[in-house]
């Protein structure tokens, strides 16, 4: 072979000697702090019951039971744990989203490394340095596949990407030599999975996608430590990973990697939805504020605009996004928060929960709402997501309003004060107050295991 193949181009990414900056671990403890609360918070969902009612679990740590299962008093095997708290912490809709390749990497990635921490007692800083190379690996090779380009197979990007990222995570941790981790990767692409079928009746596929890709990681890592092999073309090959998810190596992408780049370039969500409907939501909070009291029969159209590539998730078809019979079909539903942010001047998690409801008070919203492209929006993406929306009244008044980046994007940074406050939401102000002192307070060269008491859902 000529050239490098794209496996081992990121074994040398993850066998490299990273140093954690300040900067980096910073961060890395906000993104940590930020998956703790969301898993918490959605421990006693109706999907998260279920599948721990699918593993065996103990009330104890032992040899065989390892790894905790956040939120909970119980514990699980290592594969078992990264499964379920994958699950678990999507539930929400609320976990982290690296939005150049339309992906969740904290659900996946912090699932695989904590288990690990628990089983095996790895340090803080470790276990840190890990995560951010799992982030780099996970986010660039989805960067690579595309998002558009995934989507258009009918493929979520966090369960076909994610296993990339978790292998690569507990590679970093196993201390893999380049041709292992080379091995574990391509083993990881053998794995991966994840459809968008969910979107058809609003099901729970999209949570078991991240969960998957969490314990498929963790499976790749140690098949590879046993030395087992892969082809190493598994990502770029005839039959490998971008020709089945994606449409192959498109011209002029590459890999883009640089130790913390992807998780400082990680955005925060503050709306229990799809990340594509963000910005839209943003914007008609903001009319709601300034014009709290629009009337619904005075309101000619709800005009959004939806970047083309979440279209088919959250905008299409539009007759289909009328019907709410499911909290994921609101999580999905351009037209839903739509309609709840410019009525209430809020998307709140009891809204989304109790979607059905919501939707049938709010019907005539809905039914206002027309989504369309704008070149505008797409001329800058996949590199920077935009918003743009109008609310055009009968007696030919119209309100516009724009946003250059979604709240929570690297271009507006959340900050710990909000990263708290979206905590003590899901948890009690308390809990969210002492998670976040706690998880402030690691020390890098302690075992991470002991060093954060997480909340019990049960306890807040």
């Amino acid at each position: 072979m000529t050239e490098i193949s794209f496996a081992r181009q990121l074994a040398r990414h993850v066998t490299a000697d990273h140093k954690l900056t300040a900067e980096i671990t910073d961060w890395m403890k906000l993104l940590l702090f930020d998956y703790y609360a969301i898993t918490t918070g959605g421990a006693e969902r109706d999907s998260a019951v279920a599948i721990r009612s699918a593993v065996s679990t103990a009330a104890s740590q032992d040899r065989f039971f390892s790894a905790s299962i956040h939120g909970t008093t119980l514990w699980a095997t290592l594969d078992d744990a990264a499964l379920v708290n994958g699950v678990t912490a999507h539930g929400l809709e609320l976990d982290d989203t690296f939005e150049e390749s339309s992906l969740h990497p904290a659900v996946v990635v912090f699932p695989a490394v904590l288990a690990l921490a628990d089983e095996r007692g790895y340090s803080a800083a470790d276990v840190l340095r890990a995560a951010a190379v799992g982030y780099d690996v996970m986010c660039s090779a989805g960067v690579l596949l595309g998002a558009a380009e995934s989507y258009g197979r009918g493929f979520h990007p966090t369960g076909v990407a994610g296993v990339l990222g978790a292998a690569a995570a507990v590679s970093s941790l196993f201390r893999l030599d380049e041709d292992q981790t080379t091995h574990a990767l391509s083993l990881a692409a053998n794995l991966a999975a994840g459809s968008l079928e969910f979107l058809s009746d609003g099901s729970w596929t999209k949570r078991l996608n991240a969960g998957h890709a969490a314990s498929g990681g963790l499976r790749a890592g140690k098949l590879a430590a046993a030395d087992f092999t892969a082809p190493e073309t598994s990502i770029e090959g005839r039959d490998g990973f971008l020709n089945q998810y994606g449409q192959g190596l498109i011209e002029g992408r590459r890999l883009n990697l640089v130790f913390g780049k992807s998780a400082l370039d990680t955005s925060i969500k503050f709306y229990p939805c799809c990340r594509y409907m963000h910005g839209n939501i943003d914007l008609l909070c903001d009319i709601h504020s300034e014009y709290p009291n629009l009337d619904i029969d005075e309101i000619e159209s709800i005009e959004v605009g939806v970047i083309k590539a979440g279209a088919t998730l959250v905008a299409e078809p539009p007759a289909r996004k009328l019907i709410v019979n499911t909290p994921v079909d609101a999580q999905f539903n351009m037209p839903f928060g739509a309609a709840v942010a410019l009525a209430t001047g809020q998307a709140t998690v009891g809204q989304f929960d109790d979607a059905p409801a919501v939707a049938a008070k709010l019907k005539p919203w809905l039914e206002k709402v027309r989504c369309y492209t704008s070149e505008r929006l797409e001329a800058t993406f996949p590199a920077s997501w935009q918003a743009e929306v109008s609310v055009r009244f009968k007696d030919g008044r119209v309100i516009e309003r724009n946003e250059a980046a979604f709240r929570g994007a690297p271009q507006d940074r959340a900050t710990r004060e909000q990263l708290v406050d979206k905590a003590a939401v899901l948890l009690t102000p308390s809990a969210a107050q002492a998670l976040d002192e706690t998880v402030q307070a690691i020390e890098l060269d302690a075992p991470l295991t002991g060093q954060v008491v997480v909340p019990q859902k049960d306890s807040i």
